[in-house]
């Protein structure tokens, strides 16, 4: 066991975290992928699938060898691989205000990569 942090995440939904100017549909989205996330890295972290993230040079030495994820589920490999090798993961409040210019990278391309990855997750467990 490690017993250091690997990976600060920056949330939006611990204590003190916020968003700001997101419609609807998208907080649903990221709820749920976040309910999604944590059964499947087996946490209680508030918000696994935040892209605004710290991560140790230790534990990336010990983990980029074992990494595959293409997309937006490295964050939630990469909590999973930090977990399993004896990292803590903690969470620090982020106010996350809407982009005023430019769309989400976010397409029904990547929601269907995302699912793929969890549906694989859960059947090699």
């Amino acid at each position: 066991m490690q017993g250091g942090c690997g990976i600060v995440i920056g949330s939006r939904y611990c204590g003190g975290g916020k968003t700001v100017g997101w419609p609807y549909t998208r907080k649903i989205i990221s709820r749920g992928a976040n309910i999604v996330a944590k059964s499947v890295v087996g946490s209680k972290l508030d918000d696994c699938t935040s892209g605004f993230r710290c991560y140790s040079t230790q534990f990336l030495k010990q983990a980029i060898g074992s990494l595959h994820s293409q997309t937006y589920e490295i964050q939630i490999e990469t909590v999973k691989q930090a977990l399993s090798r004896g990292f803590n993961v903690k969470e620090v409040p982020i106010l996350f205000v809407n982009r005023k210019r430019g769309k989400s990278k976010l397409t029904l391309t990547e929601i269907q990569s995302y699912i793929t990855y969890v549906l694989k997750t859960l059947a090699h467990e």
